[in-house]
């Protein structure tokens, strides 16, 4: 009895070997190409929601920054009598403070100090005064906005018939002082500071610091 003859076994030619290596390496072309304009699209997107997320909020701080409450001093002034005046009044400082938003702001609290300069250079102030203070639990004051005044001791009183009136001159009295409030939009505190320098007559003179709107 005669055994079967084996099968041969299958044995894929040299050309049909390069084609499927050829498939195999333009599949894994494909598949890197794919992946990279992938990663490159991902990128892109991402990139245009960062940007878009910024601007946004861009957007927000500008609405919000035309909203909100902004609290300034339009006008001040010292009111004082001349030592031969006929009848003297009290020395006095006031202000009107008006609010420039759209929303209110609460909890406000003026405080100024006062003091007589006689150097040519400005006074450097650091922080807010405690003194002269006067609070307002809710202020909407737009124009004209809302005066306080703020009486003046004796001793700085005497100073005024010092005062030349001239820009040149030493002498001076300064007023500072900080406007501090609650903004209803934000519910944040803010701050006004403001510095004056007086020579006498109409002659008012801005300090160079301590001049901010927060």
């Amino acid at each position: 009895m005669t055994s079967p003859t084996p099968a041969a076994a299958h044995s894929s030619s040299p050309t049909e070997h390069l084609r499927r290596r050829h498939v195999w390496q333009s599949f894994n072309f494909w598949l890197v190409a794919f992946t990279a304009v992938y990663a490159l699209i991902s990128l892109a997107a991402l990139r245009v929601a960062i940007l878009s997320a910024r601007l946004a909020q861009q957007s927000a701080d500008a609405s919000i920054a035309t909203v909100r409450a902004w609290l300034d001093i339009p006008t001040l002034k010292f009111v004082y009598s001349l030592p031969n005046a006929r009848q003297p009044g009290a020395p006095e400082f006031s202000l009107t403070v008006e609010n420039l938003g759209r929303t209110p702001a609460k909890a406000l609290a003026v405080s100024v100090e006062f003091v007589f300069g006689d150097q040519s250079a400005d006074k450097q102030f650091t922080g807010c005064p405690e003194t002269n203070l006067i609070r307002n639990p809710f202020m909407v004051a737009g124009p004209p906005g809302e005066p306080f005044t703020f009486p003046l001791g004796t001793d700085l009183a005497a100073k005024f018939a010092q005062l030349s009136g001239a820009t040149g001159s030493s002498l001076s009295i300064y007023a500072h002082g900080c406007l501090r409030y609650h903004d209803v939009m934000t519910n944040l505190e803010r701050l006004t500071e403001f510095c004056v320098r007086y020579y006498g007559h109409d002659n008012y003179e801005m300090c160079d610091n301590s001049n901010l709107m927060d």
